[in-house]
């Protein structure tokens, strides 16, 4: 399972597997300086997208690293106007003054910086098997009048036509200075089960992506985004899959109507 091929490591970790500066400087991950990428792999964006336009997803914001806020490697979404909802994978281990959050346009160099004060890992979060792929993270200061994405509440076994956005990879390495997105087919339990067998928990996660033909779907760095339904609820969490948009491999997403209560139960903690 590459279950990171959507998820740029940080610098900080960059840095303790040693790479040189200008590895840092192409965002290159030590999956990529330290091995071939698999195929289909690493060096994508979000993939058979097109650039978002002003104000298409108010609420997306990217996670970047506290000591380099240009480098951004995850993705999420505001649930409230001082909470992202991102995924487990994005933040475990990582102390709330090593990262901050960017929000506020398409172009990620235009983006306002905000701090974090606290980050609260889901229980159960496996790194191995990827179940319970969410975290939450408090913003030091609200964003005040911030537009909030709403949750899914229910696991809808249907839900046709799909987008995923993000900010994920560019051929050349490093992470895309446009927000992008792309639509992609909801991919029923079994599809999915087909596909991965029991790496798919039908429980905490659901698919999305074109099963036969490929070539949409999300990548390394979009982490943590949303994938939102046609009537603008969120529905899933990028988690993770084999490749980036590969026929027969379709991305993997935490399923946010399943992890409603949950999710719910711990903003309400914060």
């Amino acid at each position: 399972m590459y279950n990171r091929r959507k998820t740029l490591t940080r610098i900080g970790a960059l840095a303790a597997v040693g790479l040189g500066a200008a590895a840092l400087a192409l965002g290159t991950t030590g999956a990529n300086a330290e091995e071939a990428a698999p195929e289909g792999g690493f060096d994508a964006q979000i993939i058979g997208g097109q650039p978002a336009e002003e104000g298409q997803f108010p609420w997306i914001v990217a996670l970047a690293d506290a000591g380099d806020p240009s480098f951004n490697y995850c993705g999420g979404q505001l649930i409230a106007e001082d909470v992202v909802l991102t995924a487990a994978h994005c933040t475990e281990g990582t102390a709330a003054a090593d990262v901050v959050i960017r929000h506020g346009g398409t172009d990620i160099t235009q983006t306002d910086v905000y701090e974090v004060a606290e980050i609260v890992v889901a229980d159960g979060f496996d790194g191995s098997t990827m179940v319970n792929d969410w975290s939450l993270i408090r913003l030091a200061e609200p964003i005040t009048g911030a537009e909030t994405l709403p949750l899914a509440d229910a696991d809808t076994k249907d839900w046709g036509t799909l987008t995923v956005a993000g900010w994920g990879t560019t051929e050349s390495g490093s992470t895309s200075q446009d927000l992008l997105y792309v639509d992609v087919p909801y991919v029923t339990d079994g599809e999915c089960d087909g596909a991965y067998g029991a790496e798919f928990d039908d429980a905490t996660m659901l698919c999305a992506g074109d099963l036969a033909n490929g070539g949409v779907d999300s990548c390394q760095g979009d982490s943590g985004g949303p994938l939102v339904s046609a009537d603008g609820v969120l529905v899933g969490i990028v988690s993770w899959g084999y490749g980036c948009a590969e026929a027969g491999n379709p991305g993997v997403y935490a399923n946010v109507g399943l992890l409603h209560d949950d999710i719910t139960a711990a903003l309400a903690a914060l």
